[in-house]
């Protein structure tokens, strides 16, 4: 295995991780841009109809086919394809069901309703009937052809009915607010560090847990936990994890601003600022950026500046980023909603403490979220 001498990163060592000092290198190694923002392309490039494959005794699925596009966890005798962008949207029956997006891990999908439930008095619930799993590997519809796809998704669609097989917003729930495994906040503290483990990178030498820091987990950390540690998925012997590293691009790196600018999949909503000149926003995303972002995707933040129309200034590229999160979805009172771990709330939340955890500029939203908001990438 790959290994780097820990004399180029100055903050690892084969003792400790020390808090806080990987989110200050200044000069990631190996950063590429990993994508671009989707165009607006309406015109359907490609339609592919698969029949689902046959079970071990030679015989097509069964289900009636009327009932199988509200069924969500019904397995579906057809499933047809068409292509628009990097998005491939599988529908049954006419009924769109799920959306692949080319280079991406995750797949959101329709299954049962469920109410996300903040754990908060008087804070609004997610009521929702989007699923997010992902993938062994990014998704090219070139590589994984129809058959395999169809395959893989009957077998997903029917694992969301299957209590205790949590995906990946019922895991992020799990360590909210009075959750069954609340978890603290620790500037600096990965998700081996939450757990007590030992890590091993493939672009450094082993990183021992901080002792200080077990049962606490900082928000870049906290996406490592729910898409790296966890299997939200086994699949044919195979746990969809995404890959972890410290810098690698294409992985789920260490710092919030990393997994950005060089994170797994694609970038949704480029960095952005509110440039010369234009039409005061203070900093909120525009009605195009916010139906840009699905149920699912990652949101980026600056955790120190505001925009205001008073005092514009702040960071003007992704080295600003400063604090991540996953949107889970309009709530009751529909403002976009996301859930992180971050220090005045004490670990994750999807609650107010500290500020909304909303992003979307909205009457009687309060907190800095919504002009602090900077980008968005899909894993």
């Amino acid at each position: 295995m790959f290994r780097v001498s820990a004399i180029f990163f100055p903050c690892l060592t084969l003792a400790a991780s020390l808090p806080g000092c990987l989110l200050d290198v200044e000069e990631p190694l190996d950063i590429a841009q990993i994508g671009a923002p989707p165009e607006d392309d309406d015109e359907v490039k490609e339609i592919e109809t698969e029949d689902a494959p046959e079970d071990p005794k030679g015989k097509k699925a069964s289900g009636s086919s009327a009932p199988q596009a509200g069924a969500a966890c019904t397995v579906a005798a057809t499933i047809k394809y068409t292509t628009s962008g990097d998005v491939t949207t599988a529908s049954i029956n006419s009924t769109a069901v799920a959306w692949f997006t080319k280079g991406a891990y995750t797949v959101r999908m329709t299954g049962p309703s469920r109410t996300l439930s903040a754990g908060v008095t008087g804070v609004p619930a997610v009521t929702t009937t989007m699923w997010i799993r992902t993938l062994a590997t990014p998704f090219d519809p070139v590589t994984m052809g129809t058959t395999a796809r169809s395959a893989w998704l009957n077998a997903a669609r029917a694992v969301n009915c299957v209590t205790g097989t949590s995906d990946i917003l019922g895991l992020a729930y799990q360590y909210i607010e009075g959750a069954s495994k609340d978890a603290g906040y620790a500037n600096g503290a990965d998700y081996h560090d939450y757990l007590g483990l030992a890590w091993d990178p493939i672009d450094a030498n082993i990183i021992a847990a901080d002792t200080t820091q077990l049962g606490k987990i900082d928000c870049s950390g906290y996406l490592r936990l729910l898409f790296g540690q966890h299997a939200n998925f086994l699949y044919n012997g195979v746990e969809a994890k995404i890959p972890m590293s410290l810098y690698v691009a294409g992985t789920l790196t260490r710092s919030s601003k990393d997994q950005y600018q060089s994170g797994p999949g694609k970038i949704i909503v480029p960095f952005r600022t509110q440039p010369t000149g234009a039409t005061a926003f203070n900093g909120t995303p525009t009605a195009t950026e916010l139906a840009a972002i699905e149920v699912g995707d990652i949101v980026f933040f600056d955790s120190s500046c505001d925009y205001s129309v008073s005092t514009p200034a702040c960071g003007t590229d992704w080295t600003s980023i400063g604090h991540t999160g996953i949107y889970v979805g309009r709530d009751t009172a529909n403002n976009a909603r996301f859930i992180s771990s971050r220090s005045t709330a004490n670990g994750p939340t999807v609650a107010n403490t500290g500020g909304w955890s909303v992003f979307n500029n909205a009457t009687g939203v309060s907190g800095t979220y919504p002009k602090r908001f900077r980008g968005a990438r899909r894993f």
